[in-house]
């Protein structure tokens, strides 16, 4: 008898599909926020699920239509178009200051240029 995990401590989307792990599926819930709103503050509690929704979103975007099947997304998503991906995360610590806070975000821009060159040719993107 097959047994799935349960997910605890897991942060990637692809990590939970592709090793079968337990997963509730909130992508209807993902159509619905890039279908209506504009702007997001995620603002949850440690350990609430926001670093797997903001994964799960870059998968969608970065259109890994393999990591969707069978989930509410699936047929309602254009597979054909692909999102330039920019991921920033400021979980390394608190900023005490702007220049600390522009300082790293132009560090984490620099971290891997070749990702932002297909923004600018507007060329599809692998994963990210």
């Amino acid at each position: 008898m097959h047994r799935r995990k349960l997910p605890i401590g897991i942060q990637t989307f692809r990590e939970i599909r592709e090793d079968d792990y337990y997963y509730v599926d909130k992508t209807g819930f993902a159509r619905q926020l890039i279908d209506e709103g504009k702007y997001y503050f995620l603002s949850r509690p440690r350990r609430f699920g926001k670093s797997l929704l903001i994964d799960t979103l870059a998968e969608l975007f970065a259109g890994n239509e393999v990591l969707f099947r069978g989930l509410a997304i699936h047929p309602h998503w254009d597979w054909s178009t692909r999102y330039p991906v920019i991921r920033i995360s400021f979980a390394e610590g608190v900023l005490q200051s702007r220049e600390a806070l522009d300082a790293r975000i132009a560090d984490l821009l620099r971290i891997n240029p070749s990702h932002y060159t297909h923004l600018m040719n507007h060329e599809p993107v692998e994963h990210i």
